[in-house]
């Protein structure tokens, strides 16, 4: 199999990763005790806790089940709550549901044809009523990086706080260059390569949040409001050890060994380009959003996965407001080929060969 859809899950799962999940899983719970058991549990929490922190560029890093619930926490539960919210113009469903929860208004940030937000114009245009920013830090359609260190400097000079939505760039180039954005989220199972099931949200700059779930955290149990103190006051109940043990080590890897995902975007656009396919998106990440004139989309996705043993992945990725901005809605999307860390040449030759022979048998 030709798996060309890591931008939804990497693959193969990092092996370092899957010994820290094998390591823990034989561990107790931590904070559940001051015994030997709880106390090596609540070491390997630590060490996880220091390596996503590490990744993130610093700050209180609060566990998750993933980059959805951390984006929820942190746009739902911000206090006090935001009287108007800026987004970018390709957000994902996890960011774009939750601010539409707030029932404010929402701003769409002046951006250029590519969906990329104009600070420029951002400054000149904005409102005063914005008091949140919500921003991907990639497109999960476009591949396409937005000027977030820009944008949260912008947002902190005109009084606004800035959520990141990192999960398309976690594990790619090393720490994260967010600027001084005080709430990132990501998850552990895209360019981590790490099993689904952990995230992070990590918190900076004394922003205030009201849980978004209630429960034991293993202190405090007098009392009945949940802790003051992050991360505790984020994280009621036990921890899924295994996973965040499995994004700890993996966020290691990603520090100790970086990737570039330049080369890979520039080769993989290459691939389809070649192909005789219509490249409708590409950007600084490995993505490539395509169709082929005369087959839907859905019916590429199946021939690709059926008669070549390539996958790539059809539809609107939970980004529609991406597929507006391209003027690909109405068609039920488009196809997206996005590679990782495990693609090969061959991988990409394999995709040139398949995609030329469908497109020709279109003509």
């Amino acid at each position: 199999m030709i798996y060309l859809d890591h931008a939804a899950t990497g693959l193969p799962r990092l092996p370092a990763a899957l010994a820290a999940l094998a390591d823990a899983a034989a561990l107790g719970s931590p904070g559940r005790g001051h015994h030997r058991v709880a106390a090596g549990a609540s070491a390997a929490l630590a060490e996880a806790r220091g390596a996503v922190a590490a990744l993130a560029g610093g700050g209180t890093v609060c566990f998750t089940s993933g980059a959805t619930a951390a984006l929820n926490q942190a746009i739902l539960g911000l206090r006090p709550a935001p009287r108007a919210v800026a987004v970018d113009p390709l957000l994902h469903n996890a960011a774009r549901r939750p601010v539409h929860a707030l029932g404010v208004p929402v701003w769409t940030l002046p951006h250029d044809a590519r969906g990329r937000v104009d600070v420029a114009a951002s400054a000149r245009e904005w409102p005063a009523e914005i008091e949140l920013v919500v921003v991907g830090h990639a497109s999960n359609v476009t591949g396409a990086l937005q000027p977030v260190a820009a944008l949260a400097e912008l947002a902190r000079a005109r009084g606004a706080r800035t959520v990141v939505d990192c999960a398309q760039t976690a594990g790619l180039g090393g720490a994260l260059d967010v600027g001084d954005a005080e709430l990132i989220a990501f998850s552990s199972h895209k360019a981590l390569r790490a099993p689904a099931g952990a995230g992070a949200l990590v918190v900076r700059g004394g922003v205030a949040l009201e849980p978004r779930a209630y429960g034991g955290t293993g202190a405090d149990a007098a009392d009945p409001e949940m802790p003051a103190e992050l991360p505790g006051r984020l994280e009621a109940g036990t921890h899924a050890l295994p996973a965040i043990a499995a994004l700890g080590r993996a966020a290691r890897h990603a520090l100790a060994e970086p990737f570039d995902p330049a080369p890979l975007a520039a080769a993989l656009q290459r691939a389809v380009d070649r192909s005789g396919a219509r490249v409708l998106a590409a950007g600084e990440l490995p993505i490539v959003l395509f169709a082929i004139d005369g087959v839907a989309p859905l019916e590429v996705e199946e021939i690709l996965d059926r008669a070549f043993d390539l996958v790539v992945r059809a539809g609107l990725h939970c980004a529609p407001a991406a597929h507006a901005h391209l003027g690909t809605l109405a068609e039920g999307g488009a196809v997206r080929a996005s590679a990782g860390a495990g693609t090969t040449t061959d991988d990409l030759a394999a995709l040139t060969d398949v995609l030329t022979r469908l497109a020709a048998r279109t003509r």
